[in-house]
């Protein structure tokens, strides 16, 4: 072999990789995963595509898988078999080949999609042609590529069948030209109905990409051998790509820009190369893929970049504004610090500190700097801190101070923890002074002609933890604060050399608690930050208040750190959110960030609006604020579905508005539903398919006719209205982002129908039945009040015999007391009887007692000598005798008064004698047995007898029967 050309293939071997493989880029782009299982689909994901309205569409093992932001869906084929290709027309109309099968997606009325099959329009012979590989649409022209066969489906829907001896291979469609690969041909173009051999280059190969070259070239790449570009001359000429790319196989590709193309291979992940060829970056499992076998690729309109990989989906934001810088080979460490300085940039890490050069100048976007990472010697362990004195770079250190120089670390000291640095006034220009914060106190570093040395502790520094450091040049006082024990009051002497005094401030001293509270510069201004917003110190009182300047701003929030960039933005962190209080007093979060922030060690570094550095767990987090606050043109915003609530088969709308053969972004005037009043509970959700925007986004929404004003702004993407009265209804709704670009207003128009109740047929019912109750109701109160005037008349006439009744009752009554005072008077008479009778009795007794006496006196005296007077009076009192024991003239007496007793008695029991019926008439005048026997003149044992034998002689057998009842009912 000649010299010259072993030299040259020597270059080849050892310049050539180094220049072609070059730098990656140092920014990383975030990266989603999304497991098949997310979806609920196959593994594998062979094609995707997007439609005008940002929906995303993947060929997948279990059919057409659609996904819009919030909700994953799934449309199997016929014949259930995997979708290898999806197109969308630019009608809309999503085209997909599964095996022995093609056709297209559309919505119907309600917006679902349904498939539509054109595999009929295939000759009869030429329908089973296996997997559907491509789809090519040129305008109203169809290119379907199968192993044996490619299909044109012309405008006329008649087809062309152009068979391969051999096989097709690939086929894609290219500025409105069909290009394809016939395996025993070459590489064809269709051109009038014929193909057009270009180049047998390839034949040995296999075209996996066709793509694009801004200089009018075809970018080629081939599964094992590389990438070609295809000149618009017809030459074939190698790109001089990395080796390992052709060893890890081409089987994807996709055209990011102009001068960057990605190449999607079978084991090494994703490589992006420029027009020449060079690598710009590589993304691998190792990177955060999760896995490196790429089986699709797809560049939405955001441009991030899907991948369809051997397990599920990885989306990639390599156009974000917000990426990731992974200083430790690439892989997630925690990241406490940057700096850029000397055109290199500094990431402070817990594995020590890395450098990487930089490519572009700080104006520009430097996560797209080309470069690559290195430990800084002598720095392994904790970095915590970095500061540019303009010429020199110093290092905050777990281990102590230092100063880089190149790229390594050269102590100040060692022995104690340092945590930062601040400038010391100097009058010297030749001197600059610094103060450094350190695990147990203060210590002073001398910088002369930029020779920095320790210049040892501050004198009388108490023995404290100085993490947080400002310095009041002015007052010579340094402010300290400790999360857990205060504030620190640090008054110095005029050099800045000694502590006089030092005063802890706590919630005792105007602070709103002792713990939690930090210490900041804004705008040369020092303020504390505390669990309720910005303080600051009054010397006056000598105690802490809350900033005015600020209160408008950041209210009562918890601050852990405040930073002031370059435009007068003040960056801050709140409740584990990174936050900006931009200078017009607004405030916008970054979502994307927030929980990733290492808690209690919160940092963000300002360089500049392109380049804003926060340290997270997970590498160093870089936004370019200026790319990020760009308005987003053309915010989408689609509706997701509609459903009836808790009603079978209550799909109302499922996202697509439809009419004909074409998709509307709105709902047209002649597709607005009807639902029946059953319907009136719908529940609505809604999206936004801005995949960069992550959940930065915000909806507002107003039921017309029901709403009176719009919500609120909230993340939520879902609304229900329950009960909804008929009628008309338009569902408005709008989104924005985090810089409050919004979108355009969505509408969804429909119509509860009234319930048959609330008809115009049941009104007229309604009407004729009020007319009929009316006339039935005038007939019912003549009814009732006829029927009142009887009741009436009734009421009366049953007043008017109560009322003779009253009469009658009352003449009862009267009756009844005169009964009454008769009988009392007939009881009185009966008494004025007994007694008269026991007077006569007992006169009669006297008399007869006195005749005996006379007559006992006169047997002594001889008759003649008998007083005519005595005698005269003897025979008086016989003759009075005889008058008292008239009982004759008694019982006519009692009979007058109590109606023919004794007669009547007599009558009905003739055996009573006369000695019965004096004690009937006795008992009848209600005497007792002794005075019955007083009247007699007998004892009260022969009064009983007497009694007894009167009952016999009555008949009354029952003991029960009293005699005196049974007299007095005798009449």
């Amino acid at each position: 072999m000649k010299p010259h050309v072993f030299l040259y293939f020597l270059f080849l071997m050892v310049v050539l990789p180094f220049r072609l493989f070059g730098q990656n880029i140092i920014g990383a782009p975030d990266i989603i995963y999304y497991d098949n299982e997310d979806f609920n689909a196959g593994a594998q994901t062979w094609m995707m595509g997007q439609d005008k309205f940002g929906i995303m569409y993947l060929g997948n093992a279990d059919g057409l898988v659609t996904y819009n932001g919030k909700e994953w869906k799934i449309y199997p084929l016929p014949n259930k078999t995997l979708i290898r290709s999806v197109k969308i027309d630019n009608d809309g109309k999503i085209y997909v080949g599964g095996q022995d099968e093609f056709g297209y997606f559309f919505p119907d009325k309600k917006g679902d999609l349904a498939y539509h099959s054109l595999t009929n329009l295939f000759p009869a012979e030429d329908q089973t042609f296996g997997d559907v590989w491509n789809i090519s649409i040129i305008g109203k022209d169809i290119f379907i590529r199968c192993a044996n066969e490619i299909f044109h489906i012309r405008p006329d829907k008649k087809t062309e069948v152009f068979k391969s001896s051999t096989h097709w291979l690939y086929m894609a469609d290219v500025n409105g030209k069909i290009y394809a690969q016939d395996q025993s041909a070459g590489l064809l173009e269709y051109r009038n109905g014929q193909w057009i051999l270009l180049t047998r280059a390839v034949l040995n190969t296999i075209i996996t990409g066709v793509l694009p070259m801004n200089t009018g070239n075809l970018l080629v790449a081939t599964l094992k051998n590389g990438a070609f570009v295809f000149s618009e001359k017809g030459q074939l000429s190698s790109l001089p790509v990395d080796s390992k790319i052709i060893g890890d196989h081409i089987y994807t590709t996709c055209k990011i820009n102009s001068n960057e193309y990605a190449l999607g291979t079978t084991s090494g992940g994703v490589y992006f190369i420029d027009n020449q060829g060079k690598t710009t970056r590589h993304l691998s499992h190792n990177l955060g893929l999760q896995n490196n076998n790429i089986l699709s690729m797809f560049l939405d309109k955001d441009k991030n970049l899907w991948l369809g990989l051997d397990k599920g989906i990885n989306k990639v934001s390599i156009n974000s504004a917000i990426q990731k810088i992974l200083p430790v080979d690439g892989a997630p460490a925690a990241c406490y610090t940057a700096c850029i300085f000397d055109h290199k940039i500094y990431i402070g890490t817990s594995d020590g500190l890395y450098s990487s050069p930089l490519t572009l100048p700080e104006n520009e976007d430097l996560s797209f700097s080309d470069g690559n990472f290195s430990r800084v010697e002598n720095s392994g362990g904790q970095v915590w801190s970095l500061f540019n004195t303009k010429h020199q770079l110093l290092m905050g250190h777990t281990d102590g101070a230092f100063t880089i120089k190149n790229n390594k670390a050269i102590p100040i000291f060692k022995g104690t923890g340092a945590w930062l640095f601040k400038n010391l006034p100097s009058a010297n220009t030749h001197e600059n002074n610094l103060l450094t914060g350190t695990y147990f106190g203060l210590n002073r570093l001398t910088n002369i002609n930029e020779q920095v040395s320790d210049s040892g502790q501050v004198k009388n520094s108490i023995n404290e933890s100085f993490r947080f450091l400002e310095i009041d040049s002015l007052h010579h006082v340094v402010w300290s604060a400790h999360p857990y024990h205060g504030i620190y009051k640090i008054s110095m002497n005029s050099s800045m050399d000694t502590v006089i005094s030092t005063k802890l401030y706590t919630q005792k001293n105007g602070l709103p608690n002792s713990l939690n509270n930090y210490v900041y510069s804004i705008n040369r201004q020092i303020v504390f930050c505390t669990d309720s917003g910005l303080y600051r110190y009054d010397a006056q009182y000598d105690n802490f208040v809350k900033d005015k300047q600020y209160q408008n701003i950041f209210g009562n929030m918890p601050l852990r750190s405040v930073t002031e960039d370059d435009s007068g933005n003040i960056w801050f962190v709140s409740k584990k959110k990174l936050g900006v209080a931009l200078k017009d007093g607004h405030i916008r979060y970054f979502p994307e960030v927030t929980g990733k922030l290492i808690a209690g060690f919160e940092y963000v570094y300002p360089l500049n609006q392109q380049n804003i550095f926060v340290g997270s767990s997970n590498g160093m987090i870089h936004i370019n604020f200026e790319k990020y606050r760009q308005h987003h043109d053309g915010m989408g915003l689609v509706f997701n579905k509609i459903i009836a609530i808790g009603k079978k088969d209550s799909l109302l709308f499922n996202g697509y508005f439809s009419t004909g053969d074409s998709i509307y972004e709105t709902q047209q005037k002649n597709n607005i539903a009807t639902l029946p009043a059953s319907f009136s509970s719908i529940h609505v959700e809604f999206t936004s398919p801005e995949y960069t925007l992550h959940n930065n986004v915000q909806y507002s929404f107003l039921l017309e006719g029901f709403d009176r004003n719009w919500s609120t702004w909230n993340a939520r993407s879902e609304k229900d209205y329950t009960n909804l009265p008929y009628g008309k209804y338009i569902f408005r709704v709008k989104a924005k982002d985090n810089f409050n670009n919004e979108s355009k207003e969505q509408e969804y128009t429909f119509i509860i129908s009234p319930h048959w109740y609330q008809t115009i047929l049941a009104y007229l019912l309604y009407i004729a039945a009020t007319v009929v109750f009316v006339l039935l109701l005038g007939k019912y109160q003549s009814r009732k009040f006829d029927k009142q005037r009887l009741k009436y008349e009734e009421e009366q006439k049953q007043l008017q015999y109560l009322h003779q009744l009253e009469l009658e009752h009352n003449e009862r009554e009267i009756i009844q007391l005169q009964k009454e005072k008769l009988e009392n008077e007939v009881t009185y008479k009966n008494k004025e009887l007994a007694l008269t009778t026991m007077h006569l009795f007992k006169r009669g007794k006297l008399l007869s007692k006195i005749k005996e006496e006379l007559v006992d006196s006169v047997k002594d005296i001889p008759p003649k000598e008998r007083s005519s007077e005595l005698m005269k009076l003897i025979k008086m009192l016989n003759e009075a005798e005889k008058q008292d024991n008239d009982w004759e003239q008694f019982a006519v007496h009692f009979d007058d008064v109590h109606n023919n007793f004794l007669q009547n008695l007599k009558h009905a029991y003739p055996n009573l004698t006369q000695a019965d019926l004096r004690i009937c008439a006795y008992l009848k005048m209600n005497l007792s047995s002794k005075e019955i026997a007083q009247l007699l003149n007998i004892s009260l044992k022969s009064v009983e007898i007497a009694r007894y034998r009167l009952r016999k002689k009555l008949s009354i057998t029952d003991s029960n029967v009293n005699l005196y009842d049974f007299l007095v009912e005798t009449k």
